[in-house]
């Protein structure tokens, strides 16, 4: 069950573990119909997956704010973008306090420790984009994400020098007019973990591929069609003392929505696709096991302004799961739906923009003086300054 349960919480997770957006802020994106609605959002730049497109926003700085349970919003990003002028390059700088590692799996047990240690997996990124000719854009971006700790043969519990990192390069293009973007990424990881009395465990391959494109089919001014493709291909192999633990998986995704404007300052978006994981892990000496998971996805959001200074949104997606783990011992099938509602604002006032995403449970009980609400307000917050705006 172990397997199963990894691919249920990874596609699940899907709707809820965000790519770090910029111009169309994460919290932007997500009250259109979840994370995902970025390979359908124009101006959602995500420096993940299309870096070049940094080039398009100008010189702003901002931060994303998770709301930590009762206890307030924890300060996840900061990020800005230097833009060097029309025609030229643009450069952002950004910090992600990141909660969890991207390998390491078979050995979590072990890496606990270094995963209670206070500050997270932080990460840094630089994304660079450029245009190239009059009807192309260029960008990369490379990030870096680590956590360490050590002590000597002194400390109470003994010499501790356990240590993760990882380091990703994306390439991005776009083309025909700004109407294709494509990017391939590439990331690596590596971990270890010693004691006194040698390597406890330590990383044995881990890595990534990424692949992803999109087009940008005008049927007319108002609408527009787009198909979009992403897939990865990822090794996390472990090595436990003397055991050599095999992991790897795959992911396919394969998407159509639509973009119509009906009117000025109204934005309508939807979206049909599948999308397909696999992973086989193989335990040293013992037997191999592969699950296989396939999703059919919908989502739907609109956006409207409602007063100069403030917008609203809503969004909807809808996941049919079916899975199937096979091992020696049997071959079971599962099968379960997800739906997802999402509502969500923008509030401005001269350079200052804030997207917020409505706490599901507050749209249910109310405010606190009709039924003594006591959750958060919003789920997350994303707020950013624009200097380029007079």
């Amino acid at each position: 069950m172990y397997l199963r349960k990894t691919l249920f919480v990874a596609l699940l997770l899907a709707v809820v573990i965000l790519p770090a957006t910029s111009h169309a802020t994460i919290s932007r994106v997500i009250g259109l119909g979840g994370a995902e609605s970025h390979y359908i959002v124009k101006d959602a730049y995500n420096y993940s997956v299309w870096p070049q497109l940094v080039r398009h926003y100008g010189m702003q700085s901002g931060a994303e704010f998770y709301a930590a349970g009762t206890n307030g919003y924890d300060f996840q990003k900061a990020y800005i973008i230097y833009d060097f002028g029309d025609g030229k390059s643009a450069l952002s700088f950004a910090l992600d306090k990141l909660n969890s590692r991207n390998y390491g799996m078979l050995a979590n047990n072990e890496l606990a420790a270094l995963d209670n240690i206070e500050g997270g997996y932080n990460k840094l990124n630089v994304t660079y984009g450029r245009p190239m000719g009059d009807n192309m854009l260029i960008g990369a971006a490379l990030h870096f994400a680590g956590k360490s700790y050590s002590a000597d043969e002194n400390a109470p519990g003994g010499k501790v020098d356990n240590s993760y990192s990882e380091i990703g390069l994306l390439l991005g293009l776009t083309a025909m007019e700004d109407k294709l973007d494509v990017s391939l990424g590439f990331r690596s990881g590596s971990w270890s973990l010693e004691n006194a009395g040698g390597t406890v465990a330590e990383a044995d391959g881990a890595s990534d591929i990424m692949l992803a494109g999109r087009y940008w089919y005008e049927a007319n001014e108002n609408y527009k069609i787009i198909p979009s493709l992403a897939l990865n291909m990822h090794t996390d192999n472990a090595k436990v003392g003397t055991a050599a633990h095999e992991y790897s998986s795959s992911m396919f995704r394969l998407g159509v929505g639509n973009n119509w404007t009906p009117k000025e300052d109204m934005l309508a978006i939807a979206e049909f696709g599948l999308k397909s994981v696999g992973e086989t892990m193989k335990p040293d000496g013992g037997d191999e096991a592969t699950d296989s998971e396939s999703s059919i996805f919908w989502r739907l959001g609109i956006e409207s302004e409602i007063f100069s200074w403030m917008k609203a949104r809503f969004g909807a997606q809808r996941d049919w799961l079916g899975a199937t783990e096979e091992s020696a011992a049997g071959k079971p099938e599962y099968s379960t739906s997800v739906t997802s509602t999402y509502l969500g604002t923008t509030v401005h006032w001269n350079r200052f923009q804030a997207d917020l995403v409505v706490h599901p449970d507050f749209l249910g009980y109310g405010p606190n003086f009709v039924s003594g609400y006591q959750g958060m307000l919003f789920t997350r917050a994303s707020v950013k300054i624009n200097f380029d705006k007079i």
